[in-house]
């Protein structure tokens, strides 16, 4: 399909990396979400129109329409921060026996850590909206554990270019990593 071709061309700019070593998985997941883009390109819209004007008509555009651009634009950059992830890294190392989680924001980074024991595998798990599909990468769990779920999903927001054969492959990855024997 040629909507295939162009996700793939544009794809470079947030770019999802597997590196396999026998002793060490990581995987970086640079893919922004669709509210952190909508925000970044809102900020870059109004600061953009608000210079433009500035440039254009100096300060006879009027108070009013100055401090309503630069309302949205600091509130598309509050978003941005406060509600985007920059990176997602998953680290599953064999010889530490351990598993590590990071979420990294704009001003703050989450860690989920972990024995890696207590995954048994990794699967795609799809999701049907009323006019599209979304999938994510969900861990199996070795039994219950205090939340009650036996699974785990990696990413809380779906990311944009989020397709089947990119979850397959951070899926199979995990999976081959904690079946195969160090």
């Amino acid at each position: 399909m040629p909507i295939d071709r162009i996700r793939d061309m544009i794809a470079f700019a947030a770019p999802l990396r597997i590196i396999a070593r026998p002793e060490r998985l990581i995987i970086q997941d640079y893919r922004p979400t669709m509210m952190m883009l909508l925000a970044g390109l809102g900020f870059f819209v109004f600061a953009g129109l608000l210079i433009w004007l500035l440039a254009q008509f100096g300060a006879g555009i009027g108070a009013f329409s100055i401090g309503v651009l630069a309302l949205f634009a600091i509130s598309c950059l509050a978003v941005a921060i406060l509600k985007g992830t920059i990176r997602e890294v998953y680290v599953f190392d064999r010889t530490a026996g351990s598993y590590a989680f990071v979420r990294q924001f704009l001003h703050r980074k989450e860690v989920i850590e972990g024995d890696l024991s207590q995954f048994t595998g990794a699967r795609v798990e799809t999701h049907t909206h009323e006019d599209s599909k979304s999938y994510t990468v969900v861990l199996r769990q070795e039994g219950m554990f205090l939340t009650g779920v036996s699974e785990q999903s990696l990413r809380e927001d779906v990311p944009i270019f989020n397709n089947f054969s990119n979850e397959a492959d951070i899926a199979n990855a995990i999976d081959d990593f904690l079946h195969r024997k160090g």
